[in-house]
């Protein structure tokens, strides 16, 4: 069976949502073009499916249109697949339907890309310490802003002021705050102070 491999499902340029797909096997345009002196017939395997919503009489809609090499759809170039709807459906309801229609082809979501990579370090924090164990050994772990917060029961924001209230220069809740100032705001919450 074919497939159709999500790429971006919220593809932009398109006056409706929108989600590009490359297909495992090319689909035909509907017509055919004028190269080099011979009439063709166009294949494309990364087409774009989208959803016109209903506009006054006009019923709603559900294209399948090629991406041209420039990195933009063809708006004007239906593809096999595009209908006219009865209703309103969601756009993953339309693909399904549009690309099952157009060739057979199999939807494939591809698991997230997860980053372990560690964040880039702000620059160093201005915070005055306060009275951290000594007897503790010299600990370098790291924490991003937001498991942190996750962590003190607050939002990344409000975390992200007290921060700053502190002098740290952090503004993003992917960064990630060296292990004695998450043990300053660690004490800091645990007094009850916010």
């Amino acid at each position: 069976m074919p497939t159709a491999t999500l790429i971006d499902a919220n593809y932009g340029g398109c006056p409706g949502p929108a989600h590009l797909y490359e297909l495992s096997e090319p689909l035909a345009e509907n017509r055919r073009e004028l190269v080099g002196g011979q009439w063709v017939t166009l294949t494309h395997t990364r087409v774009i499916v989208w959803v016109q919503p209903a506009f006054g009489s006009m019923s709603p809609c559900v294209k399948v249109v090629p991406l041209r090499t420039t990195e933009a759809p063809a708006l004007n170039v239906e593809m096999p697949g595009s209908y006219i709807l009865q209703h309103e459906v969601s756009i993953n309801e339309a693909a399904w339907w549009a690309l099952m229609t157009a060739g057979g082809y199999e939807i494939v979501v591809p698991d997230p890309v997860v980053d372990d990579s560690p964040a880039e370090f702000d620059e160093p924090a201005t915070l005055e310490p306060l009275a951290l164990n000594k007897a503790e050994p010299e600990v370098t772990e790291v924490i991003r802003v937001h498991e942190l917060a996750k962590e003190l029961g607050i939002d990344s924001a409000e975390l992200l002021a007290k921060l700053a209230e502190y002098g740290s220069t952090i503004t993003n809740a992917s960064a990630n705050v060296d292990h004695d100032t998450a043990q300053i705001m660690r004490g800091i919450y645990a007094e009850g102070e916010s």
